[in-house]
C-alpha cells in the first residue's frame, strides 16, 4: 500500500480547505507552498535511514516527498492568521529588505551540513535544529514577527500532530511501526508518535510560519 502518498492526500485535502476559507490568504499559500515544495528533494538525506516508506515507482526523492512539502508549507504558513483572525499589511519600508531572505536561507543550509558532520546520518536531528536556529535569525532580523513565529511553531505542532494521530490510528494503523527506523531514533514516542516527528512539525512551523512576510515585507495587523 502506497500510505505515503495516502497521508500526502489527507495534508494536501487540509491544504485546499485553509485555501479555499480565506480569499486573502490565497496568494500567501500558494507561495509559502511553491517556495516549501523543493524542500521535498532533501528526502534523499531521510530514506532509508531514518525511515522508509513505499513511494511511486520507487523514486527516492519522488512524488510523495514533494506534496509533502509543499503542502505543509502552505498549511503552517497560514494557520497563525487563520486561527486568530489576523490579516497582512505592508510594513513600513525600512523592514522590506528581501536580501535578508538570503542570508536566513544560507544560514539555514550551513548550519544544517555542518550539523550533518555532527549527527552524520541522522539528519532529523540536523534538520530540528537548523530549523530552529534559522527562526531566531528571522526575529533578530524582524522582531515585529516574534509573535507569529512562536504562536505559528506551536500551532503548527498541534495541527501535524492530530492529523498525524488520526493518520496512524484511525486511517493506517501501525504506519510509524512499519516505516520508521527506530534504532535511529531517541526511541521516544507520544500516542504512537516519534518525538522525532513533534520536534520537526514545531522547528519546521516556527520557520514557514513567517516567511511571507518575511519574502514579501508584510507585518500583521
Amino acid at each position: 500500500m502506497y500510505e505515503y502518498l495516502i497521508g500526502d492526500l489527507i495534508f494536501l485535502a487540509i491544504w485546499l480547505i485553509l485555501y479555499f476559507i480565506r480569499n486573502d490568504l490565497r496568494k500567501e499559500i500558494l507561495f509559502s507552498s511553491l517556495l516549501s515544495a523543493p524542500l521535498g528533494l532533501t528526502e534523499i538525506f531521510f530514506i532509508p535511514w531514518y525511515w522508509n516508506p513505499k513511494t511511486l515507482f520507487n523514486l527516492v526523492p519522488g512524488i510523495e516527498s514533494i506534496l509533502f512539502a509543499f503542502s505543509v508549507g502552505g498549511i503552517a504558513t497560514v494557520l497563525y492568521e487563520i486561527v486568530l483572525n489576523k490579516h497582512l499589511r505592508k510594513a513600513g519600508e525600512k523592514r522590506i529588505e528581501t536580501k535578508k531572505l538570503y542570508y536566513a536561507l544560507i544560514f539555514v543550509c550551513a548550519s544544517f551540513f555542518l550539523l550533518n558532520v555532527i549527527f552524520k546520518k541522522d539528519v532529523m536531528y540536523s534538520a530540528i535544529i537548523s530549523m530552529f536556529l534559522g527562526s531566531i535569525v528571522i526575529i533578530l532580523m524582524r522582531s515585529d514577527l516574534k509573535k507569529e513565529i512562536i504562536i505559528g511553531g506551536i500551532l503548527f505542532l498541534i495541527a501535524y500532530f492530530a492529523m498525524f494521530f488520526i493518520l496512524n490510528t484511525f486511517i493506517l494503523p501501525d504506519f510509524v511501526a512499519k516505516n520508521w527506523n527506530f534504532e535511529h531514533l531517541i526511541g521516544i514516542t507520544i500516542l504512537g508518535i516519534p518525538i522525532e516527528e513533534l520536534l520537526w512539525a514545531w522547528s519546521f512551523g516556527s520557520l514557514w510560519a513567517p516567511i511571507y512576510e518575511f519574502v514579501k515585507g508584510y507585518t500583521i495587523k
